[in-house]
């Protein structure tokens, strides 16, 4: 076992994650997630103390509609198993709701009055769709996939002026968890037949269907950890530690390639815009030696941070290190 591995145990047993806050991510919708110290009840009544806490989304936007949009409102708490989704559909038609399906696992769920909702452990990994109607019936599928099922509860509700519904989803179902610190992909979606009047309107737009991962907003896992060091801090910080270093490792390769490499053809602007890479690099690089050398308690907030520098650092260097490879064929 290197040294190095055996930083990264002696991190992952000492991690307290810290709240998470938003980063640069490109203009794309952020929703935090509340870190819930009592699970709601699944019921459809969102009158529990997390929902009292938890902070609403923002506006949904319309996909297709006939007339004016009736408003959606959701709220995402969290706890060390599972993931808890409370959905607010606004409607002004509830006694001509449309409301047929009572069977889980078909895709007729969403041409009732319906929510969906996509998560994405992972930038670029698989995404999962859960839909649920009015009814409290129940769909799921990973893309496509409808072999693929979760392990989760809803219920639906209903207000004066609403329809409602509450959703408990396990961590396990993606051999993921929401730590302090994790982002995941997330986009909420509603499907709308009141009276007749088609209407898809969605949380962050999807020009073109709902299943467009590219254009998921973004859910920060926030608040603090709960007591003691639980299995979900350690599979994700083991996660995080594992990318680190093989973020590391193509790094110093890339840098290897350019410094020995000869571009003769290079102008005085690309040179320095090369240096600028390579500068960005051993920063980032420095800044993972030390997050594994620091005396202080790690996080997996400070760990996802560290591995986005390495990862932003990567990019333009390995394009720049082919580069140099085929330079190198060339003068040969």
């Amino acid at each position: 076992m290197t040294k190095r591995w055996v930083c990264l145990i002696v991190a992952a047993a000492a991690l307290t994650p810290l709240s998470a806050r938003a980063a640069d991510l490109g203009g794309q919708k952020l929703y935090e997630a509340f870190r819930a110290d009592k699970p709601p009840v699944i019921d459809g009544k969102l009158d529990d103390a997390c929902w009292r806490e938890a902070s609403p989304s923002a506006e949904f936007t319309v996909y297709k509609a006939a007339g004016p949009i009736q408003q959606t409102c959701f709220q995402v708490a969290y706890d060390s198993g599972n993931l808890y989704l409370a959905i607010t559909n606004i409607e002004s038609n509830l006694a001509v709701m449309k409301a047929d399906i009572r069977t889980d696992d078909l895709t007729t769920v969403m041409g009732d009055e319906a929510d969906e909702f996509f998560l994405q452990p992972e930038s670029g990994g698989d995404y999962y769709q859960f839909a649920a109607n009015c009814l409290g019936a129940k769909y799921d599928a990973r893309a496509f996939d409808v072999s693929w099922n979760a392990e989760w509860r809803c219920a639906a509700g209903r207000t004066d002026t609403a329809w409602t519904l509450e959703c408990a989803i396990a961590f396990s179902s993606f051999e993921r968890y929401g730590v302090p610190g994790a982002v995941w992909g997330l986009n909420v979606c509603r499907d709308r037949q009141a009276g007749g009047e088609v209407e898809w309107s969605t949380w962050s737009p999807t020009p073109g269907g709902f299943h467009q991962p590219q254009n998921f907003g973004r859910l920060i896992f926030g608040g603090q950890p709960g007591a003691g060091l639980d299995r979900a801090t350690l599979i994700e910080c083991a996660r995080a530690a594992t990318k680190s270093l093989d973020l590391e490792r193509r790094l110093n390769e890339a840098m290897a390639t350019i410094r020995t490499g000869k571009m003769p053809d290079m102008t005085a602007e690309q040179r320095q815009q090369l240096d600028n890479q390579l500068a960005q690099s051993q920063a980032a690089l420095d800044g993972l030696g030390k997050l594994l050398q620091s005396d202080k308690p790690l996080d997996t907030k400070r760990w996802m941070e560290t591995n986005a520098r390495l990862q932003a650092a990567l990019k333009p260097l390995e394009e720049a290190a082919w580069q140099v490879r085929f330079e190198t064929l060339l003068g040969d």
